[in-house]
């Protein structure tokens, strides 16, 4: 599988969670999440995404500097439209565009480093995984109504690693 297929499959997973969600369960705080909502984690998810497609003009990669949108983690119906849009957009791109990414350790130095847009791109699809479980854990606590696929938030390698021990 490449980056585009892997961007595409993870964005669909993405919407068919979202699509479920009315905008007050989307916007619950949760208490699980220290009263930050699921909204709050999808547009966290989207912004990495965005900020990604951004550096392409720049550059410059900074996550930490992103553009913070507090439509996406409101609307359920928006995000899941700015989730479609980015998975169109992305794969359009060289990923082998250079690009630096700044660093943010917490203090007034922020260094930069080599990186590309195909390395970037490996890296918001992991942190995607990484939000979806968490997303995963809020949904089965206080929403269980809501269908999530048994793979949500499950890295490919663990996915393929379990395959072999059920066989």
């Amino acid at each position: 599988m490449n980056a585009n297929i892997a961007l595409a499959e993870i964005v669909q997973q993405i919407k068919r969670v979202i699509v479920q969600m009315p905008p007050e369960s989307y916007q619950k705080p949760l208490t699980e999440f220290d009263g930050n909502t699921l909204g709050q984690h999808f547009r966290h998810i989207l912004e990495f995404y965005q900020c990604l497609e951004a550096s392409v003009n720049s550059g410059i990669v900074d996550y930490a500097a992103r553009e913070r949108n507090p439509v996406f983690e409101t609307n359920p119906v928006i995000a899941a439209a700015a989730f479609e849009a980015i998975a169109h957009r992305l794969p359009k791109f060289d990923l082998n565009l250079p690009v630096q990414v700044r660093a943010e350790f917490g203090s007034d130095d922020r260094p930069c480093y080599d990186s590309t847009l195909g390395r970037e791109l490996l890296f918001v699809y992991d942190h995607a995984i990484h939000h979806l479980a968490i997303i995963k854990i809020g949904l089965s606590c206080q929403f269980p109504e809501i269908q999530v696929e048994k793979d949500l938030g499950v890295s490919p390698s663990t996915i393929k690693s379990r395959s072999k021990i059920d066989n």
